[in-house]
């Protein structure tokens, strides 16, 4: 347990997060927990350790830690084309044999390993741990994959590109659930949990604004606008856990997780 009165929640800082972070660190909703930021992998690592109460995990890492339960409503997914989950390379997807992998990745390392399993006859590329730089990927690698800000940094017209949100929608025809909002099970925080969700709805508003303030010279303001409102999902409804249930029971296929089971907040 945590040694604060208030419960310790964490968040990754990438642009999709924007829409839950900035309401509090502009002080429109009140805090009633103390925040953190971190990598998704760090969040999940210190959530599995006892320093976090609640945190945005990435979805394959909820399925490792037994003791999680998932927030209803609230996700970080996409329907389609995500344009923050890339596998580039100089080869087409049949000619990869490795991949160099960007550290901060879970979830999309097992989305990775399903897509060429169900869609390239079960092959299973070599994978290789790289660093944040999408440029060295390939130095080591015949293709890199790299997720959230740093994306926008590969080169579209030096590269060959896939979005492995776009892979996966025409493989399954579902969302993609790339992150979940978890506690302990047995915990209750449920201010914080209305204080999330109340953030996520007033972000969710200000979305213009949002894009206008953030200054990132990956992205213009326009097109973070167009990733906030058309890419990225926020939800967690029927159709969200569909494709959070597909993606875990095909990763306990493949031995990537040992349980697929939805424990859910509150239940």
């Amino acid at each position: 347990m945590t040694i604060y009165s208030k419960p310790v929640v964490g968040f990754h800082d990438f642009l999709n997060s924007r829409p839950i972070l900035t309401p509090f660190r502009h002080g429109l909703v009140a805090t009633p927990f103390k925040l953190v930021t971190d990598t998704p992998g760090n969040l999940a690592e210190r959530f599995r350790d006892g320093e976090l109460d609640m945190a945005l995990i990435p979805s394959v890492e909820y399925a490792r830690i037994p003791s999680a339960v998932i927030v209803p409503g609230i996700s970080i997914a996409s329907l389609g084309k995500v344009e923050t989950v890339l596998l580039f390379s100089e080869k087409t997807m049949d000619e990869i044999d490795s991949v160099c992998v960007d550290p901060r990745s879970r979830t999309s390392v097992a989305m990775l390993k399903i897509l060429f399993h169900e869609l390239y006859n079960g092959r299973e590329p070599t994978l290789v741990l790289g660093n944040d730089d999408p440029e060295s990927l390939l130095d080591n690698a015949d293709a890199g994959l790299v997720i959230g800000d740093h994306s926008f940094a590969v080169d579209r017209e030096k590269y060959i590109v896939y979005d492995l949100g776009e892979l996966w929608y025409t493989y399954s025809g579902r969302p993609f659930v790339h992150a979940l909002f978890c506690a302990k099970r047995g915990d209750r925080w449920d201010l914080a949990v209305s204080a999330v969700r109340e953030a996520l709805a007033v972000g969710l508003c200000h979305r213009d604004i949002i894009s206008k303030e953030e200054k990132n010279p990956l992205i213009s303001s326009e097109e973070l606008y167009h990733y906030l409102t058309s890419r990225i999902l926020y939800d967690l409804h029927d159709e969200e856990l569909d494709g959070l249930s597909h993606f875990l029971g095909k990763a306990k296929e493949l031995g990537l997780v040992t349980q697929d089971t939805l424990r859910f907040y509150g239940e």
